[in-house]
């Protein structure tokens, strides 16, 4: 009987012991296609005639009532948080959706949670953004503003009022900002713009050179004050940003693109 014991107690535990390998190997395969996302942005301008559809992968944004669209004469805003599980070269593409010519097209970056891509395309031709290097010691603000019956330089301040005295505080961002070309300039924030309650309160305002209230853009207070919060400024003990923008005042909703990732 000792010896059927001992039969009968070993082929258990190999059955076991082999399980048990089997469990962690896996295991260990699970671990190598852990899902993981990353947070895509996709800003610009589509000066281009026909609508442009977003693709990553597989995945089509083509959503039937054309919300994800890039419509044209238009700023780009697109964002999304893209899954995915096994680790292999996969591109964003924009599709002209008459043409079926695909316009744009990058690779994701591997290991990595954010990605911003930039598209402009604007005078018949797509342009490149080559943003100047950051500097650890200050940040770069850069701007283009795209509206061809400007002819006069621009002066680019904030501004907010005083809700109790009434009184204006203004500090000038960029001053002789010429349009159809990319301007870049040293910021740091500013004193009373340099938290977010500050910017809420703020406006971004764009006024003929050296003036204090004759608006650049049609003449219109409204269109050449915008809400500085939308820009996402950098605030205090911020340093080491660039951060461009596309302004287009012509475009109805949406008049500027912001040409760097950030947080919606």
């Amino acid at each position: 009987m000792k010896n059927l014991l001992t039969k009968t107690f070993f082929l258990p535990i190999v059955l076991l012991l082999t399980g048990t390998a089997f469990f962690f190997s896996a295991c260990n395969k699970d671990d190598v296609e852990v899902e993981r996302a990353m947070h895509i942005l996709i800003n610009g301008y589509h000066g281009g005639e026909h609508p442009l559809v977003i693709a990553i992968d597989t995945t089509v944004f083509d959503h039937k009532n054309g919300d994800f669209m890039i419509q044209p004469q238009s700023n780009i805003h697109f964002t999304t948080a893209y899954s995915y599980k096994i680790p292999k070269k996969r591109l964003v593409t924009l599709t002209d959706t008459v043409t079926k010519k695909v316009v744009y097209s990058a690779q994701l970056p591997e290991n990595t949670i954010k990605v911003n891509f930039n598209y402009l395309y604007l005078d018949g031709k797509v342009q490149e953004l080559t943003p100047p290097a950051a500097d650890p010691n200050i940040n770069k603000l850069g701007f283009y503003i795209y509206d061809k019956s400007i002819d006069f330089p621009i002066d680019i301040s904030l501004q907010k009022v005083n809700a109790t005295t009434g009184d204006i505080r203004k500090e000038y961002i960029a001053k002789n900002v010429l349009p159809g070309r990319w301007v870049y300039v040293d910021y740091l924030p500013l004193k009373d713009f340099d938290k977010s309650a500050d910017l809420r309160s703020a406006t971004v305002n764009f006024t003929k050179a050296n003036t204090d209230n004759e608006w650049a853009f049609d003449s219109d207070e409204t269109k050449s004050k915008l809400g500085a919060e939308g820009f996402f400024l950098p605030k205090l003990n911020d340093k080491g940003k660039v951060q461009p923008y596309f302004i287009a005042p012509k475009v109805p909703n949406q008049t500027f693109s912001r040409l760097f990732f950030y947080l919606d």
